[in-house]
């Protein structure tokens, strides 16, 4: 039986031309690394420059700085929605406003506000709503002085993006920043995501990105982020690991080439004028926050607009990650149908001329090494087994390859950590630093293999059209202490 396989696969010839391949990729991805560690590298060093220039006590004191609106988006939060509005309530900024949306929630979410901050309902039917939308049934605003720059808007589920887009349409600033409404933003987050804004003359900033961190068993007192720990299980101090290698080797990169083609819906700020012009967010894809970058990014290329979107190194939102393997692998299928609803969505963009760089590399670059890789690694292993079973597998060469590319993802696990110590004080204790590497070690045993279960599961239901939403992400909430 495998003779005849083997004469038909053509003996070794299969066996070799899928070595030279598999490769290929991997060394391209080691080069794609190697540059992007130069460019973070130059790119932190430049906002550090830029930043004692502008400091963000002097944003404070100015009288011509934007005006932002908040958008938290909400569906049954009951748990924990009056600490999560308290939080962005107390963030430092003279002109913004905060409009959570309670998107049909069936629980005591609605009830709550009401009660906490006094609120009073108020008819919503003036509003003009350039974005379609699932119908709003009121709005409500507190009778409290204190709390005059709250806006709760009460509508009928239509999802997350509809949800933000309704915000949108209530809005009446110069920017928009979206988040979640479980996620804790430090204090002073609008004052440092204003200043590319001020800074910038040659070119519209389209949007703003801020790093994101986890903060899985840390504590919370008063909606702030009063002490910050080290996740206890593996899974979320793996997502710590991830999210520094992603957001510092990353997002910073491509931010200092112009290329950054997404903003994590957890935390970004956008020209509410530039949203509506697109038409907000769509509420088809639940790569909600990718594909609104991308064509934005698309809109400025075909009006040939001087634009760019920028990446703040800082960590100024954080966040709950998923803490065992059912919700990981949720929340990867979903980003993994995010990414290939874009990429099929936005298609036309692939070597097309017409978008300059956005189309001859960024769009090129996503759809082979980001959408590509898990398919990559999935084929990758079905070959070792393939090739196992035919025996056509230098062993002693295939674990030293196999060992060779886990050195090296440690290397840049390690750089990136290190990188964001030397620069940040998040994580300075030498118990911290060891416990980070040795997740960073055991990354690729542990966690990345359910990462590409969870990515393979998406694109196996996109492949096959099974219709999926966002999953239930169950969170178990942040450890607050009572004033």
């Amino acid at each position: 039986m495998w003779d005849s396989a083997e004469g038909f696969f053509g003996s070794y010839y299969i066996y070799w031309i899928s070595v030279f391949l598999f490769l290929g990729y991997g060394a391209s991805l080691v080069l794609l690394y190697l540059t992007g560690i130069l460019l973070a590298r130059r790119s932190i060093k430049r906002t550090k420059q830029r930043s004692v220039f502008l400091r963000a006590e002097d944003i404070v004191s100015a009288t011509d700085i934007p005006s932002v609106t908040i958008i938290a988006p909400a569906y049954n939060e009951g748990l924990t929605i009056i600490e999560n509005v308290k939080s962005l309530l107390s963030i430092q900024y003279p002109y913004y406003e905060l409009i959570l949306v309670n998107d049909g929630s069936n629980d005591d979410s609605l009830k709550k506000l009401i009660n906490e901050f006094n609120l009073e309902r108020q008819d919503a039917t003036f509003i003009t709503q350039p974005i379609p939308t699932a119908s709003v049934k009121y709005i409500y605003r507190s009778r409290e002085t204190k709390y005059t720059h709250l806006t709760v808007i009460d509508k009928n589920n239509g999802g997350k993006a509809d949800a933000i887009n309704a915000g949108v349409n209530f809005s009446n600033t110069e920017l928009v920043i979206f988040t979640d409404v479980d996620c804790i933003i430090e204090q002073d987050a609008i004052l440092k995501m204003v200043r590319p804004y001020l800074e910038e003359d040659d070119k519209e900033i389209i949007g703003c990105g801020g790093g994101i961190g986890i903060a899985n068993d840390s504590i919370i007192k008063n909606g702030i982020l009063s002490e910050l720990r080290l996740p206890s299980r593996l899974i979320p101090m793996n997502q710590v690991v991830e999210y520094i290698r992603t957001f510092l080797l990353g997002r910073m990169a491509w931010s200092e080439i112009n290329g950054l083609m997404l903003i994590s819906g957890a935390f970004g700020m956008y020209p509410r004028k530039r949203v509506i012009e697109v038409g907000g967010f769509n509420p088809k894809t639940v790569g909600e926050d990718l594909e609104l970058c991308v064509r934005m990014r698309m809109y400025m290329e075909e009006k040939k607009i001087p634009y760019k979107v920028v990446y703040l190194p800082e960590t100024l939102c954080w966040t709950e990650a998923p803490s065992d393997y059912n919700i990981l692998i949720r929340q990867r299928d979903r980003w993994a149908r995010g990414l290939w609803e874009t990429m099929s969505l936005h298609r036309k963009l692939f070597l097309n001329r017409k978008y300059r760089k956005m189309g001859l590399l960024f769009y090129p670059y996503w759809l082979f090494f980001e959408f590509s890789a898990p398919v990559v690694e999935f084929l990758g292993i079905i070959c070792m087994i393939a090739f196992g079973i035919f025996g056509w597998i230098n062993w002693p060469f295939a674990i030293m390859l196999f060992f060779a590319a886990y050195l090296v993802g440690c290397v840049f696990s390690t750089i990136a950590i290190f990188m964001y110590i030397k620069n940040f004080d998040h994580y300075t204790k030498p118990k911290q630093v060891v416990e980070l590497l040795l997740a960073a070690y055991l990354e690729p045993f542990l966690y990345h293999p359910v990462l590409l279960f969870g990515q393979m599961k998406g694109y196996y239901k996109k492949l096959f059209d099974i219709t999926s939403g966002w999953g239930n992400m169950t969170r178990k909430g942040f450890k607050v202490l009572k004033k």
